[in-house]
Order: structure tokens, then C-alpha cells, then sequence
């Protein structure tokens, strides 16, 4: 064997002891600066998955509670065109979630998350103070110079007709531009085919 030979195998072994040592003391400073992250708070009681209190939890199923909120009131008639389909439906709300269709409470959600935006107002008469969007807008078109993209999200159309929280409806829907569309899915109960 030569010389020149040995040198190099004992250097290769040098490397690989180095890297290995870099290696090990890297996962030592990893397991000490992150490991306590990792454990559960002192403050929190764990509970083994076979105590009676959580099988006792699990045993028992909770009664489910009613439903006593109220909803919107109204009756609309919708007309929608899709492609070659077309259909017409009709929604009655009484205000009784627990007993009105599931559209129902899915348009009460969509008017508490429209009071309840802070983006969604409304200029004066005077166009200086903003005026809130009430929950019973839900239909409101888009007001003439709204920026909104030109981008066609699909060939659907919708009229929708009646009476909504004692309000007349009568208004025209498409997905042709992002503020169309935005109004689209906020309606998208009333749109899509109820079954």
C-alpha cells in the first residue's frame, strides 16, 4: 500500500469523525433550545383515554339543544339559467330556523356577516359620512363606479323576485366581474338548486 494512499483514508476518516461530532452536537443544541416547546404545559391535566370520566362523556350523548333563533321572513322566487339548464324555485322563510328550509338560516348567516362588516357602507346623500349597510341588504346591486375585475367566473344568471324582511326584491344576478361574482356567492343559498 502506499503512502499517498493511507493518507487519504485516514483524512476520509477525519472528515466523517468531524461531521458525525457536528451532526450529534447540533441535535444535542436542537433537543435543548426546541424539546421544551414541545412538552405540554405544566398547568394542563392530562387524562388517561380509559379514565371513567372521559368514557363516561363519551357513553352519554349530549341532547341537542333547539334551535330557538330567529331567521329572516320572506318569500322570493328565483330564476336561474346555467348552460343549457334552467330552473325556478321558490323560498318561504317564516323566521323559524328549527322549521324553515336550510337556505333560511344560510342567508341569516350571510346578513349577520354583512351588519358586521366594517367594509361594508354605503356614502351618504351628502357622499362625505358613510352610512351602514343594514342586514336586509343582502340584495343590494353594485353601485355605479365600484372597481370590480372584468373577469367572467361562469355563464350563470339568477333573477330573484319577492319579498325579503319587508323589503321588494327585485334583482338581477351574474358572474361576470368580481364584484358580480362576491354578490353571487354571498346569495349562493337562493342559487344553487334547493333540494
Amino acid at each position: 500500500m502506499s503512502h499517498s494512499h493511507s493518507d487519504r483514508r485516514n483524512r476520509g476518516s477525519l472528515g466523517t469523525v468531524l461531521l458525525a461530532g457536528a451532526c450529534c452536537a447540533g441535535a444535542v443544541a436542537y433537543a435543548v433550545l426546541v424539546g421544551p416547546s414541545m412538552l405540554p404545559p405544566q398547568d394542563v391535566e392530562t387524562t388517561n383515554a380509559a379514565s371513567p370520566e372521559v368514557l363516561g362523556n363519551v357513553a352519554e350523548p349530549q341532547p341537542e339543544e333547539a334551535d330557538d333563533r330567529t331567521g329572516p321572513v320572506g318569500h322570493l322566487r328565483i330564476h336561474v339559467s346555467d348552460r343549457g339548464l334552467a330552473w325556478v324555485q321558490t323560498l318561504n322563510c317564516t323566521g323559524n330556523l328549527a322549521e324553515d328550509p336550510e337556505p333560511c338560516g344560510v342567508m341569516a348567516e350571510a346578513a349577520e356577516e354583512l351588519a358586521g362588516d366594517p367594509t361594508a357602507t354605503e356614502p351618504a346623500d351628502d357622499g362625505d359620512t358613510p352610512v351602514e349597510v343594514s342586514a336586509d341588504q343582502l340584495f343590494t346591486e353594485v353601485r355605479e363606479g365600484t372597481v370590480c375585475t372584468d373577469k367572467v367566473y361562469g355563464p350563470q344568471e339568477a333573477m330573484i323576485e319577492g319579498t325579503w324582511e319587508g323589503q321588494e326584491i327585485d334583482t338581477t344576478l351574474s358572474r361576470k366581474g368580481s364584484c358580480e361574482e362576491a354578490r353571487w356567492q354571498r346569495l349562493r343559498a337562493v342559487t344553487d338548486q334547493i333540494g
